[in-house]
C-alpha cells in the first residue's frame, strides 16, 4: 500500500540520519607519543585541540609556518588581547605530540596578527573555548585558530562513547552576508643566509634532514669555527635559518643530557645537532669542510665536503671520506 511504503521510507531516512560520521582521529605513527586525551572522559577540551591540531598538521600545504596552542582564545577585536597559556605538562605532552608546534611563548600579538616573537614568520594560535558539557559525555565547543586578523574556528560536538571522544562538526545554520577575506600570502624569507662555503654545506645537510620522515623530532644546527665548542649561531643568521626551515629549533633547544644524550630541552626527547667545522679554503673559490651530525656521545656521523665557487654560487660534493661514532 502506498501509506505502507511511505512510512518505511521514512523510517529509513530516519535512521540513516541517526549514523553519525565521526572524524577521523589523525592516530599517531605507530611508536610515536600518545597524549591519551581521547581515552579521558575528563579532557574533553585537549582531545578537540588534539584533533585540530593533528588536521592542521597533517596537511601537505600548510598556510603558517609557526603554530602554537593556548587555552583561551585571543580576542579578535581587542589589540591588548593575549592568549592564555596551557599548563606546561599539557604543552610540553602536545609538543611531543606534535614536534612543529611551537611553546606559546614563541606566538606573539603584533597587531591584529599573530607572529613569530624570534623570526617575524605568519603565526596562528590555536585554541578550544567556550565549551559546554550538556553531560559527563556530551559537549560542544568552538575550535580553531586566530592568526593574521583572521580565524579558522569552527563548532563541534564531543561524544564520549567505548572509552573514548568521538567528534563531529555541529552545524549553526549560519547564513555568511559576505566572504570570507582572501588569505594573505606568507611573506618570503626576510634575511638573506650568508653566502658562505660553510651555510652552502649545512643547508645541503638540513636539506637532506627534513626530507627524512624519520628524523629526530628536533634538529638544531650551528657552523663551528676553529677548535671551539659548539654555540649557537649569530643572532640574525640563526634567524634567516630558521625562516628558510621553519621546522629547526632554535640552538639552546638542544642539550646535553648527563653528557650522553642530546634532548630536547622542552620535552626532554632525543633531538640531534646538525654542524660544519673545519673549514679549508686553499683560494677564495675552492674549500674542504665537515659536515655531519650529533644525538649522542656514541651516535654521530660526519662527512668530508668540496665546496667549489661555480658561477655565481656555491656547489657541495661529499668525498669519500667519513666518520661514523
Amino acid at each position: 500500500m502506498p501509506w505502507i511504503r511511505t512510512l518505511c521510507a521514512t523510517l529509513a531516512l530516519t535512521a540513516l540520519a541517526g549514523c553519525t560520521t565521526y572524524l577521523p582521529r589523525y592516530e599517531p605513527q605507530k611508536g610515536a607519543f600518545a597524549t591519551g586525551y581521547y581515552e579521558n572522559i575528563q579532557t574533553p577540551r585537549l582531545a578537540l585541540l588534539e584533533y585540530r591540531l593533528a588536521n592542521y598538521f597533517a596537511q601537505s600545504k600548510r598556510p603558517y609556518p609557526v603554530v602554537c596552542a593556548a587555552a583561551e582564545r585571543v580576542d579578535l577585536y581587542n589589540e591588548a588581547s593575549r592568549a592564555r597559556p596551557l599548563d606546561p605538562e599539557v604543552e610540553v605532552k602536545l609538543i611531543v605530540r606534535f614536534p612543529a608546534l611551537s611553546p606559546l611563548s614563541r606566538c606573539e600579538r603584533d597587531g591584529l596578527d599573530i607572529v613569530a616573537g624570534d623570526t617575524g614568520q605568519p603565526a596562528a594560535i590555536f585554541d578550544v573555548h567556550d565549551l559546554v558539557c550538556d553531560t559527563p559525555t556530551v559537549c560542544l565547543a568552538w575550535a580553531g585558530y586566530y592568526a593574521n586578523g583572521q580565524h579558522g574556528w569552527s563548532y563541534f560536538r564531543m561524544t564520549f562513547a567505548d572509552g573514548e571522544w568521538r567528534i563531529e562538526r555541529e552545524e549553526l545554520d549560519i547564513v555568511l552576508t559576505a566572504a570570507d577575506p582572501a588569505p594573505q600570502p606568507i611573506p618570503e624569507p626576510r634575511v638573506e643566509l650568508p653566502d658562505t662555503p660553510q651555510m652552502a654545506v649545512l643547508k645541503t645537510l638540513l636539506d637532506e634532514q627534513f626530507a627524512n620522515p624519520e628524523r629526530y623530532a628536533t634538529t638544531c644546527a650551528t657552523i663551528v669555527q676553529g677548535n671551539q665548542t659548539s654555540q649557537a649561531l649569530p643572532d640574525e643568521v640563526e634567524v634567516a635559518l630558521i625562516q628558510h626551515y621553519p621546522e629547526l629549533a632554535p640552538f639552546d633547544r638542544c642539550v646535553w643530557k648527563d653528557d650522553a644524550l642530546v634532548v630536547d630541552a622542552i620535552t626532554g626527547e632525543r633531538a640531534v645537532i646538525y654542524s660544519v667545522r673545519r673549514t679549508v679554503c686553499p683560494t677564495k673559490d675552492e674549500c674542504t669542510a665537515w659536515g655531519g651530525w650529533i644525538t649522542a656521545n656514541l651516535g654521530a656521523q660526519a662527512w668530508e665536503y668540496r665546496i667549489r665557487r661555480v658561477d655565481g654560487s656555491w656547489t657541495v660534493e661529499r668525498t669519500g671520506n667519513g666518520v661514523i661514532s
